[in-house]
């Protein structure tokens, strides 16, 4: 169990040598030790995303994708969050490593 601060200095480790899975940042937010703001378990998500955003993360497409972790063309944490939220909401089935994107630490 870790708080939000905690989790994310994780991810920035581990993003030294890998990229952080959007499904690794759902398991996360089931760890914590406290819960994000938001009404919903949608608006905790984004909020904690949100964290990530603050701490220089960057969404990128898949490793498997065509083109490969290409950096998503929203800029600003407000339009990354829009777009997350409206693929998060269109996905008909659990979120897998290839859903979603995934964030690389520059």
């Amino acid at each position: 169990m870790a708080t939000m601060k905690e989790q994310i200095s994780q991810f920035w480790e581990y993003a030294k040598i890998d990229d952080v899975t959007f499904p690794s940042v759902l398991d996360a937010l089931r760890d914590l030790t406290e819960i994000p703001p938001g009404k919903d378990d949608t608006e905790r998500m984004l909020h904690f995303v949100g964290l990530m955003l603050d701490q220089g993360f960057i969404p990128v497409s898949s490793p498997y994708a065509d083109p490969p972790s290409a950096p998503w063309s929203e800029q600003g944490n407000a339009a990354v969050l829009r777009r997350l939220r409206r693929e998060w909401e269109a996905l008909d089935h659990d979120v897998t490593f290839l859903d979603l994107c995934w964030f690389h630490r520059p």
